[in-house]
């Protein structure tokens, strides 16, 4: 049995089975932790099967934990059972905001350390992922996590197999603060930080990673800036699909790139223009509509595609005169790839201009619910153009958060 001064993260478990009677009971007590305003925003989902372990583990960078331990929590901020409660009670709830997954997410922390705690001090070893919020989407598609619910934690839960040793800690003084916020010297800095950067076990992590300091191994190792920027972005993409994000707050902190990549991931959304059959190909920058195409369905000079075809790839071709070209290429049910070449030219060039005039706004990360608005309030000659727009409308009205995937 451990307490608060000997415990130890664990990452090896034996073979010795959780029961759900223990496990159930620490779950139950764990509940009276603190929460916002006694609504317990948070959700924990149990994993114990392999086969999801497995589909889990490349979330979590594919640690040996994540399948070994018998028991995976994921423990997620939850605003959506308190709002559906609020709506199920005549009462309307605004809870789809930033402010909301920060209370949310203290909730769920809150929780998560309350559980360690007491599963540490039954006896069982635990190992808190800090991976969770690197690739979230993955651990939200993966474990089915409607909108306004996020992971913010995972921890790993079985009987320990190791007793590592313990790892250093800062003194008290560095980081308690009396009244007021005290801002750190270098010497005071150096003083903090000396017992630390002298063990053996430092000195040598810093020889491993061919460093100068310790402090380099951080910052140019294990949580680089790029790396850092990289998953904020993801992280934001996820905040916005989940409802915690608004479309002008995403499109902040989404890089604007000048040059067209390559290859674009693609979403492929079919709709109808007036009674022919359509199909918008919305190219994809760091999950976020960044081009659209749009093309005639079942037509001799049209696009044929599969039914089955949802996704795929825009590639872009250069030739040496300069002329470019964009192919639409995807994988069939067997793995085999097939292309559709030259988008551009399978659409009426007045299509192909507006087309043009919507990718522009969207590459330069107009918000989504402002394209949409422009979209819709373009007043144009043609009753098939109109037509069109409409469509292009419902193609990117997938994109705003809370959005059903639909199609007509």
């Amino acid at each position: 049995m451990m307490n608060i001064k000997t415990r130890r993260t664990i990452r090896k478990y034996n073979q010795q089975p959780i029961t759900d009677e223990l496990l159930n009971q620490l779950l139950e007590d764990s509940a009276r932790t603190q929460t916002m305003g006694n609504l317990q925003l948070y959700s924990v989902i149990v994993t114990r099967d392999e086969e999801m372990k497995k589909r889990l583990a490349p979330f979590h960078f594919n640690q040996p934990m994540v399948t070994e331990a018998p028991v995976v929590l994921t423990i997620c901020a939850d605003f959506r059972r308190t709002t559906d409660w609020c709506e199920a009670r005549k009462a309307t709830p605004g809870y789809d905001n930033l402010l909301s997954y920060q209370n949310a997410a203290t909730d769920a922390l809150l929780y998560a350390q309350t559980f360690s705690n007491l599963a540490e001090e039954a006896g069982l070893g635990i190992c808190f992922l800090g991976t969770t919020v690197y690739m979230t989407q993955g651990i939200i598609d993966t474990l089915k996590l409607p909108a306004l619910v996020m992971p913010v934690a995972t921890l790993t839960v079985g009987w320990p197999d190791e007793e590592p040793a313990l790892t250093d800690r800062l003194p008290l003084e560095a980081f308690v603060h009396q009244e007021t916020y005290q801002p750190y010297s270098a010497e005071r800095i150096d003083n903090l930080y000396e017992y630390k950067e002298s063990l053996p076990e430092n000195k040598a992590f810093v020889e491993q990673n061919s460093k100068e300091t310790l402090a380099q191994v951080f910052t140019d190792c294990r949580y680089t800036k790029d790396a850092n920027e990289a998953m904020s972005i993801t992280l934001a993409e996820s905040l916005f699909k989940q409802g915690f994000l608004s479309s002008p707050q995403i499109c902040s902190s989404l890089p604007i790139l000048e040059v067209r990549p390559d290859v674009l991931e693609c979403d492929v959304v079919r709709f109808q223009n007036k009674r022919e059959k359509w199909v918008a190909f919305v190219g994809l920058y760091e999950g976020y509509p960044y081009e659209i195409f749009t093309g005639l369905m079942d037509d001799e000079e049209g696009i044929m595609l599969p039914k089955s075809v949802s996704s795929g790839r825009i590639i872009k071709h250069t030739s040496r005169n300069g002329q470019k070209r964009y192919d639409f290429q995807f994988e069939n049910k067997r793995g085999y790839k097939t292309t559709v070449e030259g988008l551009s030219e399978k659409f009426n060039p007045e299509y192909w201009n507006y087309a043009k005039l919507i990718s522009g706004v969207l590459r330069y990360r107009m918000p989504i619910d402002h394209v949409i608005k422009l979209v819709s309030s373009l007043e144009l000659d043609s009753d098939n153009i109109n037509s069109w727009t409409t469509g292009v409308v419902r193609a990117l009205k997938r994109y705003q958060p809370n959005a059903p995937l639909e199609e007509e």
